[in-house]
């Protein structure tokens, strides 16, 4: 199954390929992430294409620990998917309230991380995140690394 979604001004979109079920995305209760609603959703074992219209509007956000960057867009203030780097290798996860179809997915799970450090998170995710070699991003005239740097 294909499952498509993006921001509202559509300037960031996702394309996740997941076989059919049901997903049960974790709320995070962090004042970022409550604040613009999020709940993500992830399974390593399937991949997800991110593609960024305008790099103008595209804003890399990193808080509390550093251990994960949130892509959102400047112009309809909504982040669309979150990435880390575990070992070299980038990871990712779908913000599951901008998919277009929300059948897909059930009401979300809070949790709370807060408690734990950078490490204990960066370990957590790469168990549970889109692999690397599943991820695909694309830009315009631009790389994922150079996007980070700016």
């Amino acid at each position: 199954m294909r499952i498509h979604g993006g921001c509202d001004c559509n300037n960031i979109e996702v394309f996740w390929y997941i076989s059919g079920q049901t997903l049960v995305p974790r709320a995070c209760q962090c004042e970022y992430c409550s604040s613009r609603s999020a709940a993500y959703v992830s399974r390593p074992d399937t991949g997800f294409e991110a593609t960024i219209h305008s790099s103008e509007s595209h804003r890399p956000i990193q808080h509390g620990s550093n251990s994960a960057i949130f892509h959102e867009c400047s112009t309809c203030e909504q982040v669309v998917f979150v990435t880390a780097e575990v070992d070299g290798e980038l990871y990712g996860a779908l913000n599951a309230n901008q998919f277009n179809d929300q059948s897909v997915v059930t009401a979300p799970v809070k949790l709370n991380f807060s408690s734990q450090s950078g490490e204990e998170k960066r370990a957590a995710l790469a168990t549970k995140l889109v692999p690397p070699s599943a991820y695909k991003a694309l830009f315009k005239r631009q790389t994922l690394s150079s996007l980070w740097n700016t």
